[in-house]
């Protein structure tokens, strides 16, 4: 999946309640460093503590 096909079939589907909360759980993955956002926007990299923690 690419991720044009991220943005087009998930993103931009999201009704404004389902958007808040991507947007609180993705900044709780960012703020424990679980997860690391790529300046594109779209492009997520799993941390070595987010790999640990699997």
């Amino acid at each position: 999946m690419t991720k044009a096909d991220v943005i087009k079939n998930i993103l931009k589907k999201l009704d404004s309640k389902q958007d808040k909360l991507f947007v609180k759980a993705m900044d709780e993955l960012t703020n424990d460093a679980i997860i690391e956002v790529q300046p594109d926007g779209v492009t997520l990299v799993l941390t070595q503590k987010g790999a640990d923690l699997l």
